[in-house]
């Protein structure tokens, strides 16, 4: 299932790794650790309620990257040249541990299948509310909108800031906007921000990403030390580091919708500070109820294992 909640402020909030649907068919053949899914976006959709607040508009897949991952091109199937964690349905574990049990992964036609159910849907869905907020906005920015473990092996170098922040190296949004989001978390304690570093960009910004038509593009990923008690299962939320985690992004947020609204992001700002880690002062808030989704598009779960 794809989910769009509709705003009406320039600003797209896109969750393609909060899922964790996965077929009947597919989910028998999992390993033990494909089960765990830990991998996924946890809990980022608790955090990222904070859209309706911004009158922006949200979009998130049900299904699992595990099943497919709607954030890599759709051509990117299984290869010798590329790594089996970075398949459009993905065969390991960012750590590189087997998401299937041998001789379960799945085939080429089956691959097209979860194309057609699920990569194809949300990615329509994504076209369509940058569309409708082009025709209304002089400019759109769309954050694409992730979150990690802060360690995995093989994967990370040391521990994963709290706030990555990727433009595709400066391609997907003008230099305005990426020192104004930035500056947002300058001199907040226990930020450390990250700039297209390690994680440089996903798909979903290079693909969308056209700042010179007004279509600002960033992939921001998060750290979920920042708003989990633990970072394994079963992922629980901690009240009060959501809160403290929601004021900083809310801030963010609106200081890019202000730079779409402002003449100055005609011209390039001067270079801002990068925060520093420091230890976050923990506030406690109440827990935000969710609200049902403007918009629902179904997709049916009728794969068959080859």
């Amino acid at each position: 299932m794809i989910i769009v909640e509709k705003g009406e402020s320039p600003l797209i909030l896109c969750l393609p790794h909060t899922g964790v649907d996965v077929p009947p068919a597919v989910e028998k053949r999992f390993s033990a650790t494909g089960r765990l899914q830990a991998d996924i976006s946890w809990r980022l959709e608790q955090v990222l309620d904070i859209a309706r607040e911004l009158d922006a508009t949200i979009i998130r897949s049900t299904i699992s990257r595990y099943v497919i991952d709607v954030d890599r091109p759709a051509d990117q199937v299984e290869d010798p040249d590329i790594s089996p964690r970075e398949s459009l349905c993905p065969l390991s574990t960012l750590d590189l541990k087997r998401i299937y049990q041998a001789d379960e992964e799945p085939g080429p036609i089956e691959i097209e299948q979860r194309k057609l159910l699920f990569y194809q849907p949300f990615h329509q869905a994504l076209e369509e509310q940058i569309g409708r907020l082009r025709r209304q906005h002089d400019e759109v920015v769309l954050f694409d909108c992730q979150s990690m473990r802060s360690r995995i092996r093989g994967f990370l170098e040391g521990e994963l800031p709290v706030i990555n922040i990727g433009t595709a190296h400066g391609q997907s949004c003008s230099e305005g906007l990426k020192s104004t989001f930035v500056g947002s978390f300058a001199g907040l304690s226990g930020f450390s921000v990250a700039v297209d570093e390690a994680l440089g960009g996903s798909y979903i910004t290079e693909k969308y990403g056209a700042p010179a038509d007004g279509l600002q593009s960033l992939t921001l990923v998060i750290a979920q030390r920042v708003y989990l008690r633990h970072e394994s299962p079963p992922f629980e939320p901690d009240k009060a580091r959501i809160a403290r985690l929601k004021t900083a992004l809310i801030d963010g947020f609106s200081r890019a919708i202000d730079w779409t609204k402002s003449e100055s992001h005609l011209e390039i700002p001067n270079e801002v500070t990068q925060p520093t880690v420091g230890e976050a002062s923990l506030e406690v808030a109440e827990e935000v109820s969710p609200q049902a989704s403007d918009t629902t598009k179904w997709t049916p779960y009728p794969l068959v294992a080859e």
